[in-house]
């Protein structure tokens, strides 16, 4: 099972955060878990390679400033947790769920946030399974790249959206938490043809309280440039559409790598990226 939470929020007072905050939002999803199941929060906040949940930064209607996010009191926010698990998405919702349901709040950093809704719905939010996910065939996907995504090799960082990069990310995740298991004969098949057809983007810095760290934002067609049987090009799009849950790349747990196919695979400009923030920031808007 795969879910996307896309959770509404607002400040009781007015906020002063650093930008980005994921490594905070990171911190009071941890926080919320261990209320209810401690020894899965541990083990969330273990450092182990292949990650079960993704979460976003902070959303806001308010634009940062610099390294600074600035939201006045009652300002509508959002963020999304994706799970990977269906144990990780119960766990989740026990944790979250009664709190938005009584309105309630949580912290992130030394502030309240009032819980105000969690959408399970498009375009933010969803809801599926793995097997559902292998149903459709493709060719060709365009994936868009939200926030900054890199990934790591040999110790080093590429902040580039090379094709076997992204797809050996995903498949990582895949053959560590599907419950549809799929012959690495076929992911072979899929590596050895997908190329990037176009690419439309730029690198952003992510920070981080005492590292800075390289990524890309954009858009990207991956294309099967080979022939290679049905069976993987239905694994090439259960990939690809998984991206949106599982996230792309490094850092995952702290808003990096948030990642969706956009369905009519055209190449959008850096300049459509920065205002997809905006527009996903400005659906809320103040509840004064």
């Amino acid at each position: 099972m795969l879910a996307a939470v896309d959770l509404r929020l607002y400040p009781k007072t007015d906020v002063e955060l650093p930008h980005p905050s994921g490594h905070l939002v990171h911190a009071a999803v941890l926080d919320a878990v261990q209320d209810v199941n401690p020894k899965l929060s541990n083990a969330l906040h273990d450092d182990v390679q292949t990650k079960s949940i993704a979460i976003s930064t902070l959303w806001s209607k308010v634009r940062a400033t610099g390294d600074s996010l600035s939201i006045p009191k009652y300002t509508e926010c959002r963020l999304r947790i994706c799970t990977l698990t269906r144990t990780i998405f119960e766990a989740l919702s026990e944790a979250l769920f009664p709190k938005v349901a009584a309105n309630s709040e949580i912290k992130i950093g030394k502030y309240g946030f009032v819980l105000l809704n969690a959408v399970l719905e498009p375009p933010y939010g969803g809801v599926t399974n793995y097997s559902d996910l292998l149903i459709r065939s493709r060719r060709q996907v365009t994936l868009r790249f939200t926030s900054p995504t890199t990934f790591r090799r040999s110790g080093i960082n590429i902040p580039f959206p090379e094709s076997s990069l992204v797809y050996q990310s995903i498949w990582q995740k895949w053959q560590a938490f599907s419950e549809e298991k799929v012959s690495e004969e076929l992911f072979k098949q899929i590596i050895g043809a997908v190329a990037v057809s176009a690419f439309d983007g730029h690198t952003r810095v992510w920070k981080f309280p005492r590292y800075k760290m390289a990524g890309f934002v954009g858009t990207a067609r991956y294309e099967l440039v080979k022939q290679v049987s049905e069976d993987a090009k239905h694994l090439f799009s259960a990939l690809s559409e998984m991206a949106f849950y599982s996230g792309v790349g490094y850092k995952t747990t702290m808003g990096m790598g948030q990642c969706r196919i956009v369905e009519d695979e055209s190449i959008e400009s850096a300049a459509d990226i920065a205002e997809e923030v905006v527009i996903m920031s400005a659906d809320g808007g103040s509840l004064r």
